[in-house]
């Protein structure tokens, strides 16, 4: 099973594949999706990634520091 989760590094290089389809998803940055109140939703402050191909919505693998 593939894990629902995109790397925050290749959305920011607007190389961020689906791992639900396969597909690259088109200009990612203006898919994001926040899941609570935020200022604006940006790289850094989105919660998931829509695919456009699909419909689905992939998360954001948490930075290395929230790890822990």
């Amino acid at each position: 099973m593939t894990p629902n989760t995109v790397s925050r590094d290749r959305l920011r290089a607007n190389a961020a594949d689906c791992p639900l389809c396969g597909r690259q998803i088109p200009e990612p940055t203006e898919r994001l999706v926040a899941f609570g109140p935020v200022e604006s939703v940006t790289a850094d402050t989105a919660d998931a990634v829509e695919c456009t191909a699909c419909g689905g919505v992939s998360f954001f693998r948490p930075p290395p520091e929230e790890t822990g």
